[in-house]
């Protein structure tokens, strides 16, 4: 689990975190070598990330955040999580209807499967790891391997794509009327978008790393395709053919959502497609209507414009309470051997936010942030070990705090802030990456990044710029990982951020994050995992503080229920992966739990301070192998530790996460 800055702690390092392209382009669609490659965003490290359920216009209030940088570029925050945590379920004691229904669609095809003979309970790895016999290498044929390829200097030729459907009917046990018209209904992925997505063409020489790192990127940044394949399989005269074969999951999301808390309903409907036509372009339209705004928004990402590594993205939001929209255009680092990046972003996030105390609703304001952002990144050195690089650009980064119309205010207002500033960012990773099974994910292939990532970054706002104040901001990030002893039985992996702003001879928003992550297996189906993060404001801007609560970290208790400009928080959890593979949908596993935790410190919201706070659990974990709606399901029944009157004795959970 996680624990969250708050909507506006968010944004409080956005507006002294040097930035970078790496913001706009969302994580969908970028490699894992991308220039602000932080641990948060690039699932290369197997870091808990924790998603919000909560509606669209306030879901970028509620980023989560690691102590990596949390700056990115305009609307960035709305428009990387709407598109994906908007139709997250949070289930807590109340279960309301509308996330009922979202996990109920997730359930319906096991109940549909469940009416016929033939969808019997199976058991072994999924069939995403199988091959289809008709795609399988004739038995003889010889292909030399990758170092006599290499020596050989042989030529990539023939490229041949082939994307397996969602269900494998050559499988007699998924060829079933269901999952054949599941099948027919879905628009397979077109070969043109694959294509766009290979580091490699006919002609390239041959590379096995350019190979291994094209299905490092797919897995990690392609939610519409699974388990990649690109191997050679066939040789003839110098010239190696590569065969490329991917899985297609279900990717089209309709829905409708009904709810009824406190006297108040809530509803919306959305329509999402995260592989539209099957170009590999993400499309979303929607409406919601909430005790808290009513919205219409809509999203699009288009990862390879026309074929090419261009990418962009546009989305707008009309709220009751404001409008959020946001564009971008980019050249991102693709690869870790791309040469060049840049690009250019812009938008405004107008709404109203809402500041919490013990749980409960405390008071409302209302904030105008305004943000752009162009910049250029250059690959300085790029070796087999080593990718080092330098983005330089302008951030325009302004945020403003009215009384909300009609609302009552209780506390402070946040100052005004209002920065304008070149920037200089570097950084150096090294090119150390393995595979694993069964660590934030079930059956499925994941990438874990084991080596140096460090950054650096300087920027300088003054009213010559345009800003409000004279300040230099700095920030800088290091991450690593060890693999501690044989067969990656036990794996440490770190991380620590540091950031502020210096302004007339002090410190302001000064924010040191620190966080480390354990596994151990302890079993062939039993993996012990143990967190400990740790935060530290000093002189916080007024919008910035750390929440810690039941969707933050301390599963037991109500969300947002705690405050303050320290947080500690440590869990345990041991986790098993179960071979049990229920109509060839979900992938299913269990965990017990225990989190500890508490924050220090008053920010504008005084919250009292309760101490530390604890909490234990268990529940099942659903891997989602078949769609691109979400990678674990967790049902979780939690219970407090530390009693208070008004929390009740056990909370009731059902989340979509991205890891177990």
């Amino acid at each position: 689990m996680s624990h969250a800055v708050t909507s506006q702690a968010l944004r409080a390092t956005a507006s002294h975190t040097i930035t970078n392209h790496a913001g706009i382009i969302p994580q969908a669609l970028r490699a894992p070598c991308d220039v602000l490659h932080t641990t948060a965003y690039a699932p290369t490290r197997p870091v808990e990330l924790k998603r919000s359920a909560v509606p669209p216009a306030a879901l970028r209030r509620r980023r989560p955040w690691r102590g990596r940088s949390a700056l990115r570029v305009p609307g960035q925050a709305a428009r990387r999580l709407i598109s994906s945590a908007y139709r997250l379920t949070c289930v807590r004691a109340d279960v309301p209807m509308a996330s009922l229904m979202r996990f109920a669609r997730l359930l319906l095809p096991c109940l549909l499967a469940g009416t016929a003979p033939s969808f019997a309970l199976q058991l072994g790895p999924p069939p995403a790891y199988t091959i289809p016999p008709s795609l399988q290498i004739p038995p003889g044929t010889r292909i030399p391997s990758d170092a006599q390829l290499v020596a050989a200097r042989a030529r990539i030729g023939r490229i041949q794509i082939d994307v397996v459907n969602v269900f494998d009917l050559s499988d007699p046990s998924e060829n079933n009327w269901l999952y054949r018209v599941a099948d027919r209904l879905h628009i397979p992925t077109r070969k043109a978008a694959i294509q766009a997505l290979l580091l490699f063409r006919s002609g390239d020489r041959y590379s096995p790393e350019l190979i291994e790192e094209t299905a490092r990127n797919i897995r990690q940044n392609v939610s519409f395709l699974r388990e990649p394949l690109i191997r050679p399989y066939r040789y003839h005269d110098g010239v190696v053919d590569i065969q490329v074969i991917v899985h297609d999951v279900w990717s089209l999301e309709p829905g409708i959502s009904y709810s009824r808390s406190g006297g108040v309903n809530a509803w919306g409907f959305d329509f999402k497609d995260g592989n539209f036509l099957g170009t590999g372009k993400s499309f979303e339209v929607g409406h919601t209507e909430t005790v808290d705004r009513r919205s219409d928004y809509f999203n699009w990402i288009d990862p390879n414009i026309i074929g090419t590594h261009w990418t962009d993205t546009l989305q707008y939001q009309k709220n009751s309470d404001g409008t959020v929209w946001s564009a971008a255009l980019a050249y991102p680092f693709y690869s870790l051997e791309t040469p060049l990046d840049g690009g250019v972003d812009a938008g405004n996030d107008h709404s109203v936010v809402t500041r919490y105390r013990l749980g409960a609703i405390y008071d409302y304001y209302d904030n105008d942030w305004r943000t752009g952002d162009v910049f250029f990144g250059d690959s300085l050195l790029v070796n087999d070990r080593w990718t080092d690089r330098l983005l330089l650009g302008w951030r325009v980064d302004d945020s403003q705090f009215y009384n909300a119309p009609g609302r009552p205010l209780l506390a402070p207002l946040p100052q005004n802030r209002d920065l304008s500033y070149p920037f200089a960012r570097l950084q150096w990773t090294r090119n150390d990456y393995q595979t694993i099974t069964n660590l934030n994910q079930i059956a499925l292939t994941e990438d874990l990044h084991m080596g140096l990532d460090a950054q650096l970054g300087v920027g300088l706002s003054t009213p010559l710029f345009g800003g409000d104040r004279d300040s230099v901001i700095v920030d800088s990030e290091l991450a690593d990982a060890y693999a501690i002893g044989s067969q990656q039985r036990q794996l440490l992996f770190w991380s620590g951020r540091a950031s502020a702003r210096f302004e007339d001879g002090a410190m302001h928003d000064g924010i040191v994050n620190g966080s480390a992550q354990y596994y151990l297996v302890t079993s062939d189906h039993t993996r012990l995992f143990t967190s400990l993060t740790a935060d530290i404001g000093h002189n916080l801007d007024g919008d910035h503080y750390f929440d810690l609560g039941g969707d933050d970290g301390l599963r037991g208790y109500p969300l947002r229920f705690q405050n303050g400009n320290q947080l500690a928080l440590w869990t345990v959890e041991e986790r098993a992966y179960s071979n049990w593979y229920p109509f060839s949908l979900f992938n299913v596993g269990a965990a017990a739990f225990y989190d500890m935790g508490r924050t220090w410190g008053s920010p504008l919201v005084a919250t009292p301070d309760l101490g530390l706070l604890k909490d234990v659990g268990f529940g099942l974990r659903l891997g989602n192998p078949r769609s691109s709606f979400g990678d674990v399901v967790h049902i979780d029944l939690a219970f407090p530790l530390d009693r208070y009157d008004h929390i009740s004795g056990m909370q009731f959970l059902v989340t979509t996460e991205a890891s177990y």
